[in-house]
């Protein structure tokens, strides 16, 4: 039990990953059609990620150095205190691959909805155009290219459980859950259906949760080990940073590739003393998108 703050490092790193995709332009969906997008990405906390290496790397030289020497493997409070504040930020932003299912519908003009599926999470948005500046062709006078801004706003939930713990079988856990709410503001151009530009400016508020049952057992911690290991029951973050991405194809199907970067902050209390767990953040991903044909203004009408 002397290594009860390694154990709970190990059983909070082990998580599943987050998605900040976009795959989406500016320009919404008109009333009566849809879009199903698949997508596959990566997420890369870097901070984080840098973090947890250094710390392991610091820590891997001290056990060789005292195995090496015949002595002891024994933590100070501080290593402990690193390790505990790597875990946790692993916990909130653990890095990983992604897969997703993306289904828009038009509602009204300027207005789309769609709903997101990751695996571990589940994520409602909407999206309203408010500037639409369209390139019209000679004497057609057919639209040939748009310039379009939206806002949006999404929220998430992210659920997800630990192999670790459901293998060792010590305590029995639910899951961990995380909420967003995310704010984008959309921005793009489009050439004749056939490519698109866009960037996604964005904000997103997360606050992970972690089981009720495994914080009550982090603070028996400090009568087994002497010191304070106990787990904060939330942990709040702020994502700040915006996508760029790019479209190709025709009419019905598109394929999409882009880079979401930004920066996370993120800090929580760990032995009593304040830590930051955020650091820069990307997500890459690339994606195609099926969509069928708008319907006409006269089935519209006939519609309303």
């Amino acid at each position: 039990m002397r290594n009860l703050p390694l154990l709970l490092v190990l059983l909070l790193g082990t998580g599943c990953a987050s998605t900040l995709s976009t795959l989406q332009t500016a320009k919404p969906l008109e009333q009566g059609q849809f879009q199903v997008s698949l997508g596959a990405g990566y997420f890369v906390p870097v901070g984080q990620i840098a973090t947890a290496a250094e710390i392991g790397i610091d820590q891997g030289k001290k056990i060789n150095d005292a195995v090496q020497n015949d002595e002891p493997v024994e933590l100070s409070e501080e290593d402990q205190r690193e390790l505990f504040s790597a875990g946790i930020a692993l916990a909130v932003a653990p890095p990983g691959a992604v897969n997703e299912l993306m289904i828009r519908a038009g509602v009204v003009d300027n207005l789309d909805v769609g709903l997101r599926y990751s695996g571990i999470s589940l994520r409602l948005d909407g999206k309203f155009r408010f500037l639409h500046r369209a390139t019209h062709e000679g004497s057609s006078g057919a639209e040939v290219g748009s310039f379009d801004m939206a806002l949006g706003v999404g929220v998430a939930r992210h659920s997800f459980k630990s192999p670790v713990l459901d293998l060792l079988k010590i305590v029995d856990i639910d899951d961990f859950s995380r909420y967003d709410v995310e704010v984008p503001l959309y921005i793009s151009s489009e050439a004749r259906e056939i490519f698109k530009l866009y960037a996604a400016p964005k904000y997103v508020f997360s606050r992970t949760s972690l089981d009720q049952r495994l914080v009550d057992f982090s603070q028996q911690g400090k009568d087994v080990s002497g010191f304070d290991v106990s787990l904060p029951s939330r942990v709040n973050s702020h994502f700040v940073g915006s996508t760029f991405g790019a479209a190709l194809g025709y009419k019905y199907v598109h394929l999409y590739a882009e880079l979401t970067g930004g920066y996370t902050f993120c800090k929580t209390q760990v032995f009593g003393q304040e830590a930051d767990i955020g650091g820069p953040t990307f997500y890459p991903v690339i994606g195609i998108a099926f969509r069928n044909g708008a319907p006409s203004e006269e089935s519209r009408r006939a519609r309303d």
